[in-house]
């Protein structure tokens, strides 16, 4: 009985371990969310990368903000600004 679970829990390892390296692990299907656009009339005055993200600093009419978006599928992951 005891072996039968060492050998569960070894198969579920490498099916966690294949998913996660392969990168379809279940949620991350692209194109679930939508893609970013931005603000109408808006101008990009800055731009920074990091690990699977870019940081985009707006200035539009209603003021400055900080935009982070998903390279892995173009979706707005925060928006840090004034309120509409």
């Amino acid at each position: 009985m005891l072996s039968a679970l060492i050998i569960l829990a070894l198969v579920g390892l490498v099916v966690g371990m294949i998913l996660k390296f392969s990168g379809h692990a279940p949620g991350s299907a692209p194109g679930t969310g939508s893609r970013f656009e931005l603000p109408p009339g808006a101008k990009i005055v800055g731009l920074q990368t990091e690990p699977n993200r870019l940081v985009l600093q707006l200035h539009s009419d209603s003021g400055d903000e900080v935009d982070i978006v998903s390279l892995d599928d173009g979706h707005l992951i925060a928006r840090i600004g004034p309120r509409p």
